[in-house]
C-alpha cells in the first residue's frame, strides 16, 4: 500500500544517447582527426553506460518464476489483464459487484513468490486508513480506485462480489516497484501473490 509502505517506483530509465552524424560532409585534416577522437569518446561512454553507474536489475518474468507450492499459483489457469496483473477467481461471490469509485471492505493475505508472508488483515480496519470512507449505511469502506493502496489491489478487486475469493499475482510495477517497501518486508522487484476475500460492497 502506498501510504503504509511507500509509492510505486518508476522503472523507466533513459539510456545513453547515440553519437550524431556529421551533417557537413566529409571532414579533412585536423578536423577529421578531431571528429575521430570525439566519436571514439562517445562510443566509449556509451559502452560503459554513459557514467550512470550499474544498471538496475530487471524485474523477473512472472511466467518463468517457480512459485512456492503452498501458494497454489497456476499461471496457465490465470487471466492476464492488460496491466500485467494476473487474476484467478477461487470462489465466486454473490450480490453487488465491486467497481471503481465504490466502497469495499476486504480481507487480504500477501506473500512473496517463494512463500514468505508479507502482510495480512482486514481493510479498512477503521476510517483513518488510507482511502477509507464512511458509507451511507454508516459502515467503513475503502474507495476502490482511489489510488491509496497498491495498484494491484485497485485493479484486482474490481468485479468481485461479497463472499468471493480471488488470487492475484502482481508484477513489481503494480506493487512496490524496484525499491521495495520501506520496512524491508518486500524487497525490490518482488512479485507478490495475494489472496483477496471480498467482505462487503457499499450499497
Amino acid at each position: 500500500m502506498r501510504d503504509r509502505f511507500g509509492g510505486i517506483e518508476s522503472l523507466m530509465r533513459s539510456g545513453p544517447t547515440s553519437p550524431g552524424r556529421n551533417h557537413f560532409g566529409r571532414a579533412e585534416g585536423a578536423t577529421a582527426r578531431w571528429t575521430a577522437l570525439a566519436l571514439a569518446g562517445a562510443l566509449a561512454a556509451a559502452g560503459c553506460g554513459g557514467g550512470e553507474g550499474p544498471a538496475e536489475p530487471e524485474p523477473p518474468a512472472i511466467e518463468k518464476l517457480v512459485f512456492a507450492p503452498e501458494l497454489g499459483v497456476e499461471i496457465a489457469r490465470m487471466t492476464r489483464l492488460p496491466s500485467g496483473l494476473y487474476i484467478r477467481d477461487l470462489e465466486l461471490g454473490e450480490g453487488t459487484r465491486a467497481q471503481q469509485q465504490v466502497g469495499v471492505r476486504f480481507n487480504f493475505q500477501g506473500w512473496l513468490h517463494d512463500g514468505v508472508p508479507v502482510d495480512r488483515g482486514v481493510y479498512p480496519a477503521n476510517r483513518f486508513q488510507p482511502g477509507a470512507i464512511l458509507g451511507v449505511d454508516g459502515e467503513i469502506y475503502y474507495l476502490l480506485g482511489s489510488g491509496q493502496t497498491i495498484a494491484a489491489w485497485d485493479l484486482g478487486l474490481d468485479g468481485m462480489r461479497p463472499g468471493g475469493v480471488r488470487q492475484l499475482v502482481a508484477p513489481p510495477r503494480l506493487a512496490f516497484g524496484a525499491i521495495g517497501s520501506p520496512d524491508g518486508r518486500v524487497p525490490g522487484n518482488a512479485v507478490l501473490v495475494y489472496r483477496m476475500e471480498m467482505i462487503a460492497v457499499e450499497p
